[in-house]
Formats: structure tokens, sequence, C-alpha cells
């Protein structure tokens, strides 16, 4: 099965799994746009860079993580998130390929393990945190975590630090395709047919 999954953000993650091999052998990269390009033009680009990417790897399933959720006075960064996702989901829609999403919360566990801690940093504050009211806040560094593991499991990563990460949640993300919500009921028994072959899979195996 070929899976290709996306972090999406200005700064998206990419990665292609073909789940009848190594996890080392998965490809990952990064799309990026323009610092100072409008969203509307990164929504644009993005339908065409998920097209090639499409094209190249011809997936059975494209994965996601869950868009932030919009809201009244929503941030800038929510209307980022949802053009950028309703951009990636309309293309592929439009090549008829099964799509879900997964929140980051279901594929840290299924990646990491239950129960994993990230490395932390401890920020000293000027006055009582007003969640906490403590004198300091803790910083859960995902960002280096993600890294670190994927060094662990052999993934190749881009050499570009301040992107890396963006390519490793991607590749997390298509490791745990199985965790996918589904939400259009034409897709499910296409995944519950994934599904059944990887257990089938296993079955053999044992």
């Amino acid at each position: 099965m070929k899976v290709l999954a996306f972090d999406t953000s200005k700064t998206a993650g990419w990665a292609f799994y073909d789940t009848t091999k190594h996890i080392s052998s998965i490809v990952c990269g990064v799309l990026e746009f323009p610092d100072k390009a409008s969203i509307e033009y990164c929504a644009d680009q993005m339908g065409l860079k998920v097209t090639k990417l499409i094209r190249e790897f011809k997936p059975d399933f494209v994965i996601m993580e869950a868009a932030l959720k919009m809201s009244p006075g929503g941030t800038l960064a929510t209307v980022v998130s949802c053009m950028l996702h309703g951009a990636v989901l309309s293309t592929v829609a439009n090549f008829g390929i099964p799509w879900g999403t997964i929140s980051s919360a279901t594929w840290r566990v299924m990646f990491y393990g239950k129960g994993f801690k990230p490395p932390q940093k401890i920020h000293q504050l000027k006055k009582p945190d007003p969640k906490t009211g403590k004198m300091e806040r803790v910083e859960n560094l995902w960002k280096e975590a993600i890294v670190a593991q994927c060094e662990r499991e052999g993934i190749v990563l881009p050499s570009k630090k301040t992107i890396a990460h963006n390519a490793g949640e991607a590749a997390a993300i298509a490791v745990c395709w199985r965790g996918a919500e589904i939400h259009a009921g034409r897709y499910r028994p296409a995944f519950q047919g994934f599904l059944q072959n990887r257990n089938e899979r296993q079955g053999a195996a044992a």
C-alpha cells in the first residue's frame, strides 16, 4: 500500500511510505512558500504541489494532520491552516483517492508509544502564568523529539534544521495511517480494505 502524508502549514511537510517496505525507506520533504505570499496564493500553489506529488508517487491513500478548528475571531494561523487543508483535500478528491485525517495526539501516541514525554525547556517568567499561577512555563520540544525519533528509525530528513521537523512529522503521520479518521463515507470501504489487507499480512507472518 502506498501512503502519501501531509503536515500542512505554510512550511508543509510531506512523506511517501510504501508499507511493504521498511520504515527507513520513507521519502519525505517540505513544501515551502514565499514569506510574504498571500494565503490565497499559497492555497493555489499548494494544489499544484500536491498534484505533482500525486502524479509522482500514485498513492493509494492520503492522510494529513487534522486542521486547526475554526471559531469566531479565529487567529490568522487557524485561517491559514483551514485554507491550506482545503486546498490539499480538494486536490486529492479530484483524483478520487481515499483520504483521512489524524490528530497530533493520536499519531504521537502511535508513533512514540503511550506515555512518551518529549524533551522540555523551562522558561522563567517575570510574573505568574495566568493559567498555572507558577513563575515558570514548561515548553514541550516536539520538534526535537520528532527529529531524534526519525534518526533512530533511519528516516532521512532534509538537512536544513529549521524545516526538518515538518518532514519528520509527515513521516510519522504516514506510518500511523491506520489511525485515520475518514470523513467522506464513499472512502470507508476502501479504508476498511486497507486495514483488512494489513491484518491479513500480519497474520500470515505470525
